[in-house]
C-alpha cells in the first residue's frame, strides 16, 4: 500500500471544533471554543483538521480522566494518570504515568504505534510538574507526530 501524504491523510484525521487553550504554549488546559470570522464578516465557531485536529484529540484524551465520559457511552475514553495526583515526582510515579498514557493511546484509532513515550521530571530536584513527550506513527502517516504534554502532580482544590 502506498503511504499517504499529509494532504491525503487530512480527511482521515478528521475535523473538529478548534479549542482555544487559555494557557497556550503547549499547555492543554482551560479550553474554550475558538471563534473565527466568516467570509461575510460574521462570527462562527472555528474548526481544525489534519495533524492539528489529531494533536487536539490526543491532548483531550490525555487530559480526560478515564471513565469521566462513561455516562455518555465512552467508558474507555481518557487516561488513569490523574489517579496519581498528590504522589511524589519520583521514578515509580513517572513510570506509572507512562503506563497509563500508553494504555490510553491504545484506544486512539488513528495511531499505528507509539514510537517513543517518556515522562521526565523538568527540574532538579523534581517538583510537581512532569513533561510527557510522545512520538507516534499515524496509520499510513508520512512521518511521526511529536507531542509534549505537561502534567502537574499537585492536587487541585
Amino acid at each position: 500500500m502506498k503511504r499517504r501524504t499529509a494532504e491525503t491523510l487530512a480527511p482521515y484525521l478528521g475535523r473538529d471544533l478548534r479549542l482555544d487553550y487559555a494557557w497556550g504554549q503547549g499547555f492543554f488546559e482551560d479550553a474554550d471554543l475558538e471563534t473565527a470570522r466568516t467570509s461575510g464578516g460574521l462570527k462562527d465557531l472555528a474548526v481544525t483538521d489534519s495533524i492539528e485536529a489529531f494533536t487536539q484529540a490526543v491532548a483531550n484524551r490525555l487530559k480526560t480522566r478515564k471513565g469521566e465520559l462513561a455516562p455518555l457511552g465512552h467508558p474507555d475514553y481518557g487516561s488513569r494518570h490523574h489517579e496519581l495526583l498528590g504522589e511524589p515526582n519520583v521514578e515509580r510515579t513517572r513510570n506509572l504515568i507512562k503506563l497509563y498514557i500508553l494504555q490510553a493511546l491504545k484506544h486512539e484509532p488513528r495511531i499505528e504505534r507509539v514510537l517513543k513515550a517518556t515522562v521526565l521530571a523538568e527540574h532538579e530536584p523534581p517538583r510537581e510538574t512532569v513533561r510527557i513527550e510522545l512520538s507516534v506513527q499515524l496509520i499510513d502517516g508520512p512521518r511521526p507526530v511529536n507531542l509534549v504534554v505537561p502534567f502537574s502532580l499537585e492536587p487541585r482544590p
